[in-house]
């Protein structure tokens, strides 16, 4: 007597489950994040030079390289910021403020200009005219007048927050493929992944400034942090809820 042979029904392939797609996912991620974090450690090194250096600078001063300059250029102009936030139950609010930014504009000795934000304190000592500007690695990374200075965070502090925002990209990445997430759509791995990028943006960039002693202080450090915390974590309750959500 035969019996019947009922094939088993096809495994949907997920990211999330035992599957050859999953150990692809996971091996970007980790590959992403192991390479960004190996080409992280170049410019973390400088970041943290350039943070003890500016500690000599507010001990003893004279601890950067010095050339003359002068202010050739100043001006203040405006620009419009428009903020979306989305909360937990998804209501989306728009919000607008105008910013007014103060701007010198410095010259080196061999000609080159350059032009950096500088607070309002500064920016009305900064009259055109001679001024000493400080170098690090051959970069001005401070300007100096009669009666103020105004100092810039290295290049090398971009390069190291474009590292570690990558690396926390990769580790999104991984955790995608471990973790026992159905596969639901295109769309939903979009949200998903602008919840996740969303999340780190700010933490990452405050890190970088932290390494490179360039955080705020006071109610503008306050407010930065307070910021921070509140965009993680309403990105974060987002992605928490699209991956708990029950499915029809």
């Amino acid at each position: 007597m035969t019996f019947p042979q009922h094939s088993p029904p096809p495994r949907r392939v997920s990211p999330g489950g035992r599957s050859w797609a999953r150990w692809i996912v996971v091996a970007a991620g980790l590959a992403v994040l192991v390479v960004s974090l190996i080409a992280a450690v170049g410019p973390y090194r400088q970041t943290t030079e350039f943070r003890e250096m500016m500690a000599c600078e507010r001990s003893g001063g004279g601890c950067f390289g010095a050339e003359g300059g002068t202010i050739a250029d100043r001006r203040t102009y405006t620009t419009t910021e428009t903020t979306t936030h989305t909360d937990a139950d998804g209501r989306t609010r728009t919000s607008t403020r105008t910013i007014t930014h103060h701007e010198i504009t410095w010259q080196r000795a061999d000609g080159t200009r350059q032009a950096r934000d500088v607070d309002a304190r500064f920016y009305a000592k900064a009259e055109e005219g001679l001024a000493t500007l400080r170098l690090w690695r051959g970069e001005v990374v401070g300007v100096e007048v009669a009666g103020g200075a105004a100092w810039f965070p290295p290049e090398v502090k971009g390069s190291l927050a474009y590292w570690l925002y990558l690396a926390f990209i990769g580790l999104g990445v991984l955790l995608w493929g471990l973790l026992p997430v159905r596969w639901d759509g295109v769309l939903m791995l979009a949200y998903r992944a602008f919840c996740w990028t969303a999340m780190g943006f700010l933490p990452v960039h405050m890190a970088a400034d932290a390494l490179a002693g360039n955080l705020g202080t006071g109610l503008a450090l306050t407010a930065e942090i307070v910021g921070c915390l509140l965009i993680a974590a309403i990105t974060g309750t987002m992605l928490v809820r699209s991956l708990t959500r029950r499915r029809p």
